[in-house]
């Protein structure tokens, strides 16, 4: 811990967490800003906080700790009402869920996620102290207004009897009174030590019971009042005790805030002369509501001002005008009416209060202004007065009406426009200091407004312009709640890092809209299962090191495989399989090859670069020989190696990675070496998929890739029920290319999509013509990968053809196909697409089921029309009887949730004739057709419909 002389100008905050390494890693990111103070354990922090918590601007609490966790200290300093004034930040090990929603209702402003991100930690900690800060400040300030009214005020818990004192005057003769525990304590001693007047004794001790007092607010009431003569400097004097019903008021959290003034003398003149040194009112009017008519006018704002005498009917109509929304501007004048202030007055409250937009003109920036209206009656003449106040609160409404996952991202830069006008304001984060970005409105002229304009790449220039046009973005968010795309951008080190641009509406009606910009790189580069790199990370990454090493033949690439990976899963389970993994992960970061970078690539393959010196053959055999345990049973697990040595000469990673894939192949025997160094003998064997992705587009314009249709069977009839389609690539001067080939090269270079996109236009295109001929047709399901759900205009592009399919009553013909894979890469951010997908009757089938990641979780978290059982369980079937148990139960699962299945690789008649008796629904394989070219599947179609 800190010592205090240390650092006498910086912010203290207090570190609350069982780790010691995690006290550690928090004060390394913050100590050079804050002064740091650390504690084990919730006990230990309360007792800091007991004695000096006036000292500290922000606690950061652990929930999880032995003597006391975080939830009883939280709890603690809700009850005590510390977090009023000092803002708690939990630290969780889970994105949401319930202990973070126990949290927050526990009163906690904001939360981290573990592993930390040093910068997310920095800008979290300084928006909340600058928040509280602020509040504190605006709190102070009308407490030291409303001390020249109000002798006494105090924040009651009705239900818990206890009180918090916001103001005590210095001049109250009676302030010992409130030194009890409990506010009926209080309230009580003061009618029994003889403070009340013998005649309101019986009144006051009704009115001020604890019980009377829960009545009147869970009735509903906002407000009581009680007027009472009190002795004060030898002599009575009236009194006024008003009691309103605080915002946080809840069945479980009575609260309310007492005030306590003396109207022996004239309040309305004090009230006025309090009003008129309000520092943040922008205008401020006095009017008499018992006449109807204005008195004065003050304040920053001519527009707000009108003539002393005007009635305020006419006054509220003629500011009204600036209220740019008709049903805005129509509420306004109702609310402010002298009718409604009288009606309101009358009801037993005291203030009206509206938040709402005003334009001075049509080009003028749009300001929300909180419009309040506090009245008394006069003492002394009995009429009603009143004062307007305007506040301006653009900034914080802004900052408080813009969603929430603005606030849990790290986002470069954001943008506010106002689409009416056509203007913006830039800004690089949301919080009170907004107000200063306020003052620098521009025009929104479309890409130019963008200072990243220039970071994209020349290949999604016209993309870009095409997305941030004004009106792509309003007809993106009429569809639907968020409108967003994707870009790759060059950053200041030259390398390529892909961004993403988000619009959500603030207010609609307004037509405000926030923009934002985030770098989803890292993201677009985590393995989920393992929480590594994958294998786009692993080649950016390495790739950004071997370029600044000064000798790159240092290092080597190293492929790993697990042998027969599939029987992990069929004899412990698939959630054993994905431990396997994460063991195996875990096992080469951690070992002696000191690894500089490790990712897993797909399924069970796992690559490292590591420095050659480390690479300790002894080493690398015992990490190839590892086991897995579980409920009894023991399996070896037997890993290969390739190893490929980095050569001075330029090459891609994918090539490299694949040298060493390929070396691994020519180990013979895995007991005596389970690893192979790669060698140009090797070199004929090898095709350089990295060639393959440069002809993609010219491979796409000469119409080299061809779609191939398998039909998929009703297992009951024997008859089609659909296909799927499946890309082929027939090059002109290779021949066939193999798509495990060329798919994963094009899907690490990131332009699977554009080979997605045109496998889906070709299908669409076959449907459509077969439909226009008026031939017989069956639903075709297209594969999609990841990274197309982040392809906003290859998603728009599908929402609107499948709406054109739904005009015609087509919608149903197309389906979509997403892997295990995928889908745990999409389902944090992007599941909502699929829920569009869905509404608009398009069916969505989750493939490869069972192939080695956390199948059975998928199924908890989405609603799966069809289920396709991986071809790996088909083939085991016959040669394995626990295979036909699995495929059996997973058929019957798949029932029991409505969920429809399909058998994949299907060759034999006898694996036709059990997964029929087992009640699958649908068959595709070999048995009933290979995958077909256009032209032979309309045979199979012409030959199918005379069957129908």
């Amino acid at each position: 811990m800190l010592d205090a002389g240390q650092s006498v100008n910086k912010l203290k905050i207090l570190i609350v967490d069982d780790s010691e390494l995690n006290r550690e890693l928090l004060a390394s990111m913050l100590e050079d800003e804050y002064e740091i103070y650390q504690v084990e354990n919730g006990k230990k922090a309360i007792g800091i906080l007991e004695k000096s918590r006036e000292e500290f601007k922000l606690v950061l609490l652990d929930m999880n700790m032995p003597v006391m966790d975080g939830y009883e200290a939280l709890s603690i300093m809700k009850r005590r009402k510390w977090l009023d004034r000092l803002p708690v930040i939990v630290i969780s090990a889970e994105i949401g869920g319930e202990s973070v929603r126990k949290a927050y209702e526990l009163g906690a402003s904001d939360y981290f996620v573990r592993p930390f991100n040093e910068s997310i930690v920095s800008r979290r900690v300084r928006n909340t102290i600058t928040l509280y800060d602020n509040i504190s400040s605006n709190f102070n300030d009308a407490v030291m207004m409303l001390s020249t009214i109000f002798f006494r005020i105090l924040k009651i818990d009705l239900k818990a009897d206890t009180y918090e004192i916001i103001e005590h005057g210095d001049n109250d003769p009676l302030r010992e009174c409130f030194q009890k525990e409990s506010i009926s304590e209080c309230l009580m001693g003061l009618a029994e030590e003889g403070h009340i007047h013998e005649e309101d004794y019986k009144e006051y001790v009704e009115f001020c019971s604890i019980e009377h007092l829960k009545r009147i607010f869970s009735d509903g009431s906002q407000y009581a009042s009680l007027q009472y003569r009190r002795v004060i400097d030898g002599e009575y004097r009236w009194i006024s005790m008003e009691i309103v019903r605080s915002t946080e008021y809840r069945e479980d959290n009575q609260q309310v805030v007492m005030y306590v003034r003396d109207i022996n003398d004239d309040y309305i003149k004090l009230l006025q002369m309090a009003m008129s040194h309000t520092l943040d009112s922008v205008g401020i009017v006095s009017a008499n509501v018992s006449q109807g008519i204005c008195l004065s006018f003050a304040g920053k704002k001519e527009e707000l001002e009108g003539r002393e005498g005007q009635s305020i009917d006419s006054y509220i109509e003629m500011i009204s005008k600036m209220i740019p929304v008709d049903e805005l501007r129509k509420n306004f004048c109702q609310k402010f009416s002298q009718k409604n202030m009288l009606k309101t007055f009358h009801e037993g409250k005291t203030d009206i209060s509206m938040d709402t937009a005003f334009a001075c003109s049509k080009e003028a920036q749009v300001s929300v202004l909180r419009v309040n209206v506090d009245m008394a009656r006069n003492s002394f003449s009995k009429e009603i007065g009143a004062v307007l106040h305007f506040t301006d609160i653009t900034a914080g409404y802004l900052v408080e009406n813009v969603p929430q996952k603005i606030y849990q991202k790290n986002y470069e830069n954001i943008i506010i426009i106002d689409a009416n006008r056509k203007k913006m304001i830039k800004t690089d984060i949301l919080s009170s200091v907004l107000s200063e970005y306020l003052k620098r409105e521009e025009l929104y002229e479309g890409w130019t407004s963008y200072d990243s304009q220039k970071d994209v790449v020349d290949s999604e220039c016209e993309k870009f312009k095409k997305c941030v046009e004004l009106s792509a973005i309003e007809e993106g968010l009429c569809k639907d709640k968020q409108f967003s795309f994707t870009v790759h951008e060059i950053d200041e080190t030259g390398e390529v890092r892909l961004k993403r641009y988000s619009y959500i509406y603030v207010d609609k009606r307004l037509n405000i809209i926030v923009g934002a910009r985030e770098d989803i790189t890292e993201f677009s580069e985590k393995d989920v299962l393992v929480g590594g790199y994958n294998r786009r990370g692993f080649i950016r990454n390495t790739e950004r090191f071997l370029n600044a090493a000064s000798d790159r033949t240092q290092y080597a690439v190293l492929f790993f495989n697990i042998k027969n990976f599939k029987a992990v899963n069929e004899l412990f389970g698939v959630e054993n399989g994905d431990v396997v993994l994460r063991n195996i992960y875990k096992t080469l970061k951690y070992s002696r090859l000191a690894p500089v970078i490790v990712a897993r690539v797909e399924s069970d393959h796992f690559v490292c670069l590591i420095d050659k010196k480390n690479l300790d053959f002894a080493e690398l055999t015992k990490v190839c020989e590892n086991k897995f345990c579980k409920d009894g049973k023991r399996m070896n697990l037997i890993i290969r190696c390739g190893i490929f040595y980095v050569e001075d000469e330029p090459m891609k990673i994918s090539g490299m990675i694949d040298r060493a894939k390929l070396a691994k192949k020519y180990i013979t025997d895995e007991y005596v070496q389970p690893y192979m160094i790669y060698d140009d003998s090797m070199q004929a064997a090898y095709v350089d998929k990295a060639k393959l992705t440069g002809e993609l587009q010219e491979g796409i314009a000469q119409e080299q890739f061809k779609v191939y249709y398998q039909p998929v069977i009703d297992a009951k009839t024997g008859k089609i029920a659909s296909a799927e389609a499946l890309i082929r690539w027939i090059h002109p001067e290779k021949g066939f290319i193999s798509p495990g080939l060329f798919i994963p090269a094009i899907e690490e270079d990131g332009h699977i999509s554009e080979l997605d996109f045109y496998v889906l236009k070709k299908v669409w295109q076959f449907i459509n013509e077969r439909y226009e001929k008026n031939k017989f047709v069956v639903p075709v399901s297209v594969n999609l990968s990841w990274m197309d759900f982040y392809d906003e205009v290859m998603m728009e592009t599908i929402i609107k053809e499948i709406d054109q399919f739904k005009e015609v009553g087509r919608e149903y013909m197309t389906r979509f196909e997403i892997t295990e894979t995928s889908y745990a890469a999409i389902r944090e951010n992007r599941s909502d697409i699929l829920e569009s997908f869905r509404i608009r009757n398009t069916k969505i089938l989750l493939d490869d089921f069972g192939s080695g990641f956390s199948s059975f979780g998928m199924l908890q978290d989405y609603d799966f029309d069809i289920l396709k059982i991986d071809m790996s369980f088909i083939r085991k079937m016959e040669e394995n009887p626990k295979t036909k148990s699995i495929v059996r139960n997973i058929i019957g699962m798949a029932h029991e949730m409505d969920i429809e299945t399909v058998a994949e690789g299907v060759e034999t008649e006898e694996q036709v004739r059990f997964l029929k008796q087992s009640g699958c629904d649908y068959i595709q394989g070999y048995y009933y057709s290979r995958p077909l070219p256009e032209d032979e599947f309309i045979e199979f179609l012409e030959k199918e419909s005379l069957k129908n």
